[in-house]
């Protein structure tokens, strides 16, 4: 029977296929050996046995004696049998037993980020300190005090300027929109002062438009008034003179007769004249008049846009500083804030520069150095060239510190984070790839064991899996590959 040929493997995940091919024809030729192996075992088993049983017959008496020496043969068989189900089942759990293929390399923890260094921009007083050296603190936690005296009367000072231009601009807002007044509220909250003047002072201007609004709108009624008076004069004199005409052209004729005087007829001629007098005179009124009313009409509306002019100039300008004190105020504001130094970071307290309750800190000083302390911890890790194909960010890892033993507190589960773009070579010549690996924690197990930078570990950065089998015929497949073929 020939044997069957098992194809060369490659390192790393290209060699899966070729792997499991090999597996199967390994496994086919064991099988065909073994039963070979069995028919070959039961036949000299078989002729042993009859020889036995032909040397027993002739020299053993007894029947227990004999009965003996039939029993023993019985017990190679099975222990022949027992190892060779032992070797099968070793076989068939290698072939689809599978374990983990990692990258194995040597890494160092370092800082994930630089010291902070802690300043004051404006200086002042120490007034209180909270932190010392080698003091673990957390993020925003507060590290040392400054006197904000000086620094809240001029934030107080600029609040009261602000509720004072922002209650105005809402003043002016509604005059110049003439809409109804409502007083911001934090004004009223925290400048009820302030609030009740601007509330006054509306009031007042409100009733000065309305002073004089209406003494434009009391002129113009007595225009309107004037015009209705000489529209009714026009009228009448136009009646009046309507009839007189016609009285005089019935009276003229008579006249002639001699019954009526020359006397009437004049007084007839006279009272027409006067009355187109009249007339001519009241519709000559009526424009006069109409040009009055809407003189009075326009003063009102000049009235009143020239006061909501004024208001939205003054607005304007109000909103104008509004701004700028707003602005101020948020610098007013990080002064304050900047009196109580804070940690950036979670970290531990390095260094204070300043130790003196009362002392003063220059602007711009050193006060306090901080060393991060993250939630995770980065390693470089070093890696050989070849075992650097199979890598990409976002595989796990398993960290195991040299510091602590891996068989009492277990290790630290991590992330591949970057690749190195090239490899570098050290002071001894060799070359090896630079690896980040972030864990997901700061700590060791459950006793919460510190890790600190500068500790080394063992990387292990899985890259697949593979079966036991494939671990054991890999030498082989590569000398086989390789076998033979040298100058």
């Amino acid at each position: 029977m020939n044997k069957p040929e098992l194809p060369p493997s490659v390192p790393g995940s290209g060699e899966e296929a070729p792997a499991s091919s090999a597996r199967h024809r390994l496994l086919a030729a064991v099988v065909a050996r073994f039963n070979l192996w069995r028919s070959r075992v039961d036949r000299k088993l078989d002729q042993w046995l009859s020889l036995k049983e032909q040397d027993d017959q002739q020299d053993f008496v007894t029947d227990a004696e004999w009965f003996m020496r039939e029993e023993s043969p019985r017990r190679p068989r099975i222990f022949v049998w027992s190892m060779l189900g032992c070797l099968l089942v070793a076989v068939l759990w290698a072939a689809f037993a599978k374990i983990d293929e990692v990258s194995r390399g040597e890494g160092k923890v370092v800082p994930s980020g630089q010291n902070q260094v802690l300043q004051s921009l404006d200086g002042g007083v120490v007034t209180e300190i909270l932190a010392r050296p080698g003091q673990t603190v957390k993020k925003g936690e507060l590290l040392l005090k400054i006197d904000s005296t000086r620094f809240v009367s001029n934030l107080r000072e600029n609040q009261a300027q602000y509720y004072a231009l922002q209650a105005k601009g809402a003043r002016l807002r509604a005059l110049a929109n003439d809409v109804p007044f409502e007083m911001p509220a934090e004004v009223t909250q925290f400048a009820p002062g302030i609030a009740q003047q601007e509330m006054e002072l509306y009031t007042s201007r409100k009733m000065e438009l309305d002073a004089s609004v209406s003494i434009a709108r009391q002129q113009m009624a007595q225009r309107t008034q004037e015009l209705r008076e000489a529209q009714a004069r026009r009228a009448q004199a136009a009646q009046s003179y309507d009839l007189t005409a016609q009285e005089l052209r019935v009276t003229r004729p008579l006249k002639d007769v001699g019954a009526v005087s020359e006397v009437d007829l004049l007084r007839l001629e006279r009272d027409l004249a006067r009355f187109r007098g009249e007339r001519d005179m009241a519709g000559a009124q009526i424009p006069r008049t109409q040009a009055a009313i809407d003189e009075a009409r326009r003063k009102i509306e000049e009235v009143e846009l020239a006061f909501r002019n004024e208001a939205s100039t003054q607005l304007t300008e109000t909103m104008g500083k509004l701004n700028a004190l707003s602005e101020g105020s948020v610098a007013l504001q990080d002064k304050v804030r900047q009196t109580e130094i804070r940690s950036p970071v979670r970290g531990e307290v390095k260094q204070l520069f300043t130790n003196t309750v009362g002392g003063v800190v220059q602007p711009g000083k050193d006060i306090i150095e901080i060393v991060p302390l993250e939630a995770s911890l980065l390693l470089e890790t070093r890696i050989s060239p070849r075992d650097i194909a199979f890598l990409h960010p976002g595989q796990k890892a398993v960290v195991r510190f040299t510091a602590y033993d891996f068989t009492i507190y277990g290790g630290m589960e991590g992330v591949l984070e970057t690749i190195g773009a090239d490899t570098i070579t050290d002071e001894k010549g060799n070359a090896f790839y630079v690896v980040k690996v972030r864990t997901k924690g700061a700590t060791l197990g459950d006793m919460k064991l510190p890790i600190i930078p500068g500790m080394v570990a063992q990387v292990d950065i899985m890259t697949g899996k593979k079966t036991v089998l494939s671990y054991l015929l890999k030498p082989v497949l590569r000398a086989k590959a390789t076998a033979l073929s040298e100058r």
